[in-house]
């Protein structure tokens, strides 16, 4: 190799790098605007249940739509058939390249922005990526109303998408619960165990079709996810200060290990994303069957108590 050429080759790889540094994303959750200025360097998923939505409201420039019925598969666990479980490697990495991701993407996952329930679509997207390794990924606060609400233009013309090769990493046990481990920490002080769901859940004035006793795990505490974002307007997260005085408020104590449920490990995404992600809570669990499994056992106990 001459001189010039090893003078060339370090300046490509230089640039290279600050390319790289420049489009990294500033943490897990980033704002329009900064979307606006790297718009041209991340991969966009748009997170819906109502697809035709995608195109009758609009969606941000080169989004792919993804479809969260999809983002979860059945399994069947010790003969019990469970029809809302996060999808296992193959199935996962299969979706990804599907939709155009790459090992090398900086992927953004954004949502309709009107409800707490696209909020949760959203993370709990965001949470299989985190459960596979895959560290360059964030959401949009606020997600596509946020970006109207910034002046930004929605589209209705659909965006290529080209195969990508994204490979799954190795899998991050440390973020997810097992039916054991949930028996287990009924038991135990140094773990609390949360329902994200409603009240009218929690004390069993209501419940899913899937999910088939009333009420909750003995010995939960509550973290609603609606309580996350405000209940009018665009549906983003609140202020640091702000959830942590929530999570204060209903005494979750950060400093022991903390189990999230729901009916189905959908809601509760929202709930691991606020506690682990913005509130670097590091001791954080989603139990994945939730109250869709837990409530298929006999012995898996439940009441309409409220812990004190």
């Amino acid at each position: 190799m001459t001189r010039i050429t090893y003078l060339l080759s370090l300046v490509l790889a230089l640039f290279s790098f600050d390319l790289l540094a420049a489009t990294a994303l500033p943490g897990p959750l980033i704002d329009a605007d900064w979307l606006a200025e790297n718009i041209d360097k991340v991969q966009i998923l748009d997170t819906r249940k109502e697809l035709d939505t995608f195109t009758k409201e609009g969606h941000i420039e080169n989004a792919v739509l993804v479809d969260v019925n999809k983002i979860r598969i059945e399994r069947e666990i010790d003969g019990k058939k469970l029809t809302r479980m996060r999808p296992d490697p193959d199935s996962f990495q299969a979706f990804m390249r599907q939709h155009g991701i790459n090992n090398d993407s900086i992927v953004v996952i954004t949502h309709r922005g009107k409800t707490s329930g696209h909020v949760a679509g959203a993370a709990r997207l965001y949470w299989h990526f985190k459960y596979y390794g895959f560290e360059q990924v964030a959401l949009l606060n606020g997600g596509n109303a946020a970006w109207v609400e910034a002046l930004e233009d929605l589209t209705d013309e659909d965006s290529p998408v080209t195969t990508g090769n994204y490979t799954v990493g190795e899998q991050q046990h440390q973020i997810v619960a097992t039916r054991q481990q949930v028996k287990d920490a009924m038991n135990n002080n140094a773990v609390q165990l949360i329902d994200t769901r409603e009240l009218r859940y929690h004390i069993g004035i209501d419940k899913k079709d899937y999910v088939y006793a009333y009420g909750h795990i003995p010995g939960s505490r509550i973290l609603p996810y609606k309580f996350l974002n405000p209940a009018k307007g665009i549906a983003e997260f609140f202020a640091g200060e702000k959830l942590q005085l929530i999570v204060d408020a209903l005494r979750i104590d950060g400093n022991k290990e903390l189990i999230l449920y729901c009916n189905s490990a959908y809601e509760c995404s929202s709930d691991w994303f606020v506690l682990h992600e913005l509130l670097g809570m590091k001791k954080v669990r989603i139990y994945d069957g939730s109250l869709h499994q837990w409530t298929q056992y006999e012995d898996s106990p439940m009441t309409t108590k409220v812990s004190q």
